[in-house]
């Protein structure tokens, strides 16, 4: 999910430490952050940078990547139905105990009143996945994890 918003291309992208993700995102100057937790393994890192890869592909006509230690940079041009997006995006971190993605974004024309926008995604690994928590599933902190509906017969 974080690196949804890094662009993608062939560029091996780190796969986080399978178990219980907390991500906080931010997103614009004074807006509350936002907290969820998500359940991941390595299937479901997979088929995210495969959705990621796709996304882009049919999105955005620029999408470059670089990769130095644990640092990724990448800048793209999108386009989100008639708005153009630019994009310049660093993720850090080891992607086992941490990561951090920072995201500044242009729009023309402006998107929702916005011409431009800085989004940031700070992650820590919690530990292993809550009992029934399926990967990919997220939850809110502090509420409880949904029941896993029983198998029809």
């Amino acid at each position: 999910m974080a690196l949804a918003a890094l662009p993608a291309q062939s560029l091996e992208l780190p796969k986080r430490k399978p178990g219980l993700w907390e991500m906080k995102s931010t997103s614009g100057e004074g807006a509350p952050p936002m907290v969820m937790q998500q359940c991941t393994d390595e299937a479901f890192e997979t088929q995210m940078q495969k959705m990621a890869l796709e996304t882009s592909k049919t999105m955005c006509s620029k999408n470059d990547m670089k990769r130095e230690g644990n640092t990724i940079t990448g800048s793209a041009e999108c386009k989100m139905g008639s708005i153009s997006v630019t994009s310049k995006s660093v993720a850090t971190g080891d992607f086992t105990s941490a990561y951090k993605v920072v995201v500044n974004s242009t729009f023309n024309p402006p998107m929702m009143g916005k011409s431009s926008d800085t989004s940031v995604i700070e992650a820590r690994w919690v530990g292993a996945c809550a009992p029934g928590q399926k990967p990919g599933m997220p939850t809110m902190p502090n509420m409880p994890v949904p029941a896993t509906p029983a198998p029809k017969k």
